[in-house]
């Protein structure tokens, strides 16, 4: 169904597309290690509804197959297809160039595919993002008012590679008897960067502070005794994928079997490198006239003499992780007659098991009494303009310089604190493994008019995990697991002899199993008009890292996230009922009603503590109690006739969606799911050339939630805009230029009211433009 999704993960899948991991949003870029929400509006398929993921299909849509894109290698191959591109992003202004081969060539029974692609790009994202914070202003209002705390005005930039390789041997051993090994690899490499500028309004005294027309948030205010917070970093990431299948599959005419086996190994290692330069006793002032770009405006000082920013501390942090996976399935199906009726049968087992490993280090240096000030890193670099000229960035430090200065001054004005690494460390160790084993019966018959499928599949679940936890001595942390006694830094053994905090490697475990009905039931009524009602259960389990216990506290950016040891996995039980119509040669409409009830559901929780009389964001995945989506959704295709070209089709979805969702201390509409989505494709075609046009477009949903629904995160609307256009010269040579986010509509978000924006970020347009020959 549209409004259901198989839960891909950590996706690499190659494609001739121009959207791959070189260039994939921020948003995307953030989640790279993460599954996928099922119920999200922007992870749904938007092709003709009605779906069916029953007894066969993994609950969770994790099945190692999909994986791997090649198709079955023809009998009779022998083919050459090479690619050229060039990548290019309007706000980078660079050009980058990327390409593919493909070779395909069969030898009797055994048929070989390979191919090689290499993606490239070089882009820049400018956001503007801010912490709003709750504070008590009488004078405006008896309830509590909301302070822009911490307006953060950034330029980050990336500059990625990826060369991805897919390989396929398929060995005809018997006519019906095929043996299919294929493999790939991913090579991923990026250097990003940020340049950050935050006014800290939340450490100030407020004053001169006036209330907006919502009632509640302080639209401008000045504030003394603040602070200014220049945040810089570098972050190098390289990741290693490794997957491998091998399959034995029979097929004929009554019947098919199918044994495979899977196993993959990932390496993701990020060598993240941020500085912090603080400018203190700031008296500044902020209004939100222009709510998506604040005016930020220091009094007493000049913004862009940075010798006036003092540092104040450097956190090197080396993460890697490794995950592991392994699955086996068997599937098998036959074809029975039953009172002279043809009944297919089928069963099937499965047993997958993923192990993620993490391991960090982080050294903290603070600053010594010889302190040095920004302008000493800076280089040749100048402020820079952002926001499409809106906003002008003081200038930032280059990275270059600053490790020169970091290696020949780090005995005097770096001050490796122990006591912050040893912690910081170890909040970002930990071990996570799931195994799922499942096993189905699933039957089916088409009688006449009639169709109907059903099937039950049965999943049980294991978790183990491992993290680390610390806290104050009176805790008792210890007590709870293996005490976490010492720790290599920097080369070296620390013993954990600080007075401040004790921490231990504690453990858990959980096991649940789920018992999953489906039903299919289709009726022809004519030749054009076709009737059709499902039932299916689909699971959303934990993150691998959601379950493990853990608190981590980020100190320069006054944000903490913590795990949650007891979440329940979500369990999402469909009902679809709708139609298919047929009209003329080229038409198509395909509309129905949904109903899905969410048990459990997965939100992002985003609450306040006060440590040290420090007011930190406190980040954790909760589940919520219970909820359901109910909506209708449409799908139309047609296929026009027109003079001047040979074909052009149409197709437009559309996916209404009424939720709920049960908090337990109030209701909600369903975390990141839109009242609406529509997206348009049309498609030109002649002789020597193809036109395609893809739009998308999706209402606003709630992103986070908060404390009450003044701090829920609310993602504004989302509109995408792709075109491509293709030129064959002859059979063998062609040209294609594609244009990703035409509108480079900008992605925002508000807290509560519209008013206080706590995110506007603008990817830019991207343009790949490619020469292709096939042979």
């Amino acid at each position: 169904m549209a409004q259901s999704v198989a839960y891909a993960e950590e996706s690499t899948t190659a494609s001739k597309s121009t959207e791959d991991a070189t260039n994939q949003s921020s948003r995307e870029r953030d989640r790279i290690l993460l599954k996928r929400n099922p119920i999200a509006s922007e992870y749904q398929t938007m092709g003709p509804p009605g779906d069916f993921y029953g007894a066969t299909s993994d609950a969770e849509g994790v099945d190692f197959r999909s994986q791997f894109s090649l198709p079955t290698g023809p009998k009779e191959a022998s083919s050459i297809r090479v690619e050229g591109n060039l990548n290019y992003q309007d706000i980078a202004e660079d050009v980058v160039p990327g390409g593919s081969l493909d070779l395909a060539k069969s030898f009797g029974p055994l048929s070989l595919q390979f191919q090689v692609q290499q993606n490239a790009s070089k882009r820049i994202v400018d956001l503007y993002q801010a912490r709003w914070l709750a504070v008590s202003e009488p004078a405006l209002s008896d309830k509590d008012t909301m302070l822009l705390g911490f307006p953060r005005y950034s330029r980050d930039t990336f500059d990625t590679t990826s060369l991805d390789m897919r390989w396929r041997a398929d060995y005809t051993l018997q006519d019906n008897v095929r043996l299919t090994y294929e493999g790939m690899s991913t090579n991923y490499d990026d250097t990003s960067t940020r340049d950050r500028l935050e006014f800290q309004n939340g450490v100030g005294s407020v004053s001169d502070a006036v209330l907006g027309s919502d009632g509640s948030t302080i639209s401008e205010a000045s504030i003394a005794s603040s602070q200014l917070r220049r945040y810089f970093h570098q972050t190098q990431t390289a990741r290693d994928i490794n997957r491998h299948r091998l399959d034995l599959s029979i097929d004929g005419e009554n019947g098919s079997t199918e044994v495979g086996m899977y196993y993959s190994h990932w390496v993701n290692r990020v060598l993240w490198q941020p500085w912090n330069f603080i400018d203190k006793n700031v008296s500044s002032s902020y209004n939100i006239d222009n709510r998506y770009l604040p005016e930020s405006i220091a009094g007493n000082i000049d913004l862009y003499d940075v010798s006036n920013s003092v540092f104040a501390n450097y956190r090197p942090s080396l993460t890697t992780t490794t995950d592991t996976d392994y699955a086996f399935i068997v599937d098998w199906d036959r074809k029975l007659t039953l009172a002279d009726k043809v009944v297919w049968v089928g069963a099937g087992v499965d047993w997958r098991n993923k192990k993620r490993n993490n391991v960090n280090e982080t050294l903290v240096y603070n600053a010594t009494s010889d302190s040095f000030n920004l302008q000493d890193v800076i280089g040749n670099n100048g402020a820079i303009s952002i926001m499409n000229g809106d906003y002008l960035l003081p200038t930032a430090l280059d990275y270059a310089q600053s490790q020169a200065y970091f290696q020949a001054n780090q005995s005097s004005q770096f001050a490796l604190d122990l006591e912050q690494s040893f912690l910081q460390s170890i909040q970002n160790l930990y071990t996570s493994e799931e195994t799922v084993g499942s096993a189905y019966v699933n039957a089916y018959q088409q009688l006449n008019n009639w169709f109907w499928r059903m099937g039950l599949r049965v999943e049980r679940t294991k978790t183990n995990t491992r993290g680390a936890v610390s806290g104050p001595p009176e805790m008792d942390i210890t007590s709870e697991g293996e005490a976490i006694t010492s720790l290599t830094l920097n080369g070296e053994t620390v013993a954990e002899t600080f007075d401040s905090f004790d921490a231990a490697f504690v453990e858990g475990e959980n096991s649940y199993q789920h018992v999953l009905p489906s039903l299919e039931l289709r009726y022809k009524v004519n030749a054009d008009l076709k009737l059709k009602m499902a039932y299916f259960e689909q699971l959303m389990r934990p993150q691998y890292y959601d379950t493990v216990r853990y608190r981590r506290i980020n100190q320069p950016t006054r944000e903490i996230s913590e795990g949650s040891p007891d979440l329940e996995a979500t369990s999402i039980r469909n009902v679809y009922a709708g139609f298919e119509y047929q009209y003329a040669d080229e038409g198509q409409l395909v509309a129905g009603a949904y109903y899905n009830e969410v048990s459990n559901f997965f939100y992002d929780s985003v609450t306040t503590e006060a440590l040290d009389g420090i007011v930190y964001d406190v980040t954790r995945v909760e589940n919520g109690k219970d909820g359901y989506i109910r909506g209708l959704q449409a799908f139309w295709s047609y296929g026009f006739d027109f003079p001047v070209v040979a074909s052009a089709d149409v197709q437009l979805s559309y996916v209404y969606s009424d939720s709920e969702a049960n908090l337990g201390d109030r209701t909600i509409v369903m975390p990141e799911r839109a009242k609406h989505r529509l997206a348009l494709n049309l498609l030109l075609a002649d002789e020597k050339w193809q036109y395609a046009s893809q739009f998308s477009w999706q209402s606003k949903a709630v992103d986070d939630v908060g404390q009450s629904a003044a701090q829920d995160t609310i993602r504004e609307a989302v509109l995408v805009w792709n075109q491509s256009f293709t030129w064959h010269f002859d059979q063998q040579w062609s040209t294609r230029l594609a244009l990703n986010n035409v509108l480079n509509t900008p992605d925002r978000s508000y807290q509560g009211e519209e008013s206080r924006v706590v995110n506007n970020l603008y990817s830019g347009t991207t343009a790949r433009l490619s020469v292709i020959f096939n042979y």
